[in-house]
């Protein structure tokens, strides 16, 4: 009698069913990926714990935390993601003295602004209004002063025309810029000769660029060329003069000429 033989067969995948399952399960991981995703966007969102409860403020003591959160657009009970991305920046112009901001969260309910201020280094005289101007490194207008409120780090300067209406948080205009410009390679030349004087005055009137010294002595430059010949020419003359000697020194003559007071 013959046995009967069970013979156990095993199921063969084919590629094609192998690559389709592999497809299955992509999708399936994509979908449950992009449901996480959404929920959690909705959460942060929407949920209340991540309204904004109090902002700080880092970085100035000229502008109170109200005065830089109303012009960014930020306020309390609104969610923090929300806001940080809708707040407008380019509303800081009308508070001059801020040069830029960064904004960090401290969740989950506060924002810090992080305050960059510019700094005051020219004080220019408006001889039309006779009012004096604070200007930054770039020449940015931070505010109308007075001269009792000069530093002894901010350089007192002429010959800046300003508008009749002057608003301040923008730049003076690029004509006078250059002239800035055109000082800073003079005053770049004067501090590697090393002269034992402070420039305490810049003119920029009549085209040209003239320097006081110790609030003592005026040097008339023509341009920014042969500067390091100008500066020992300068510092020769100084030495023949006499170091606290007050007066007008003129270089733009071939042969210089000083006249004292």
């Amino acid at each position: 009698m013959a046995k009967s033989r069970t013979s156990n067969k095993r199921s063969v995948k084919t590629p094609r069913e192998t690559k389709r399952k592999k497809r299955i399960l992509k999708v399936l991981l994509f979908l449950l990926f992009t449901i996480i995703i959404i929920a959690g966007s909705y959460l942060l969102l929407k949920h209340p714990t991540f309204d904004i409860k109090s902002f700080k403020l880092e970085g100035t003591d000229r502008y109170t935390i109200d005065e830089v959160t109303k012009q960014l657009g930020l306020i309390t009970n609104k969610n923090i993601f929300i806001q940080a991305l809708k707040c407008n920046k380019k509303n800081l112009s009308s508070l001059p003295y801020i040069k830029k901001i960064n904004l960090k969260f401290n969740l989950p309910n506060e924002i810090k602004i992080e305050v960059v201020e510019r700094k005051s280094k020219y004080f220019a005289y408006d001889k039309e209004k006779h009012v004096y101007y604070k200007l930054d490194e770039e020449g940015n207008i931070l505010e109308e002063t007075t001269i009792d409120k000069k530093s002894e780090d901010e350089l007192l300067i002429h010959g800046i025309t300003f508008d009749n209406e002057v608003i301040l948080g923008t730049k003076i205009n690029d004509i006078d810029m250059s002239k800035i410009l055109v000082f800073l390679k003079i005053d770049d030349e004067f501090l590697k000769s090393k002269i034992n004087r402070k420039i305490t005055k810049v003119n920029f009137e009549n085209s040209l660029t003239t320097l006081t010294l110790n609030d003592k002595l005026n040097v008339i430059f023509p341009n920014s060329d042969n500067l390091s010949y100008k500066m020992a020419l300068l510092g020769e003359i100084l030495k023949s003069i006499g170091e606290d000697s007050g007066g007008v020194l003129d270089l733009t003559q071939t042969n210089p000429t000083y006249s004292s007071f």
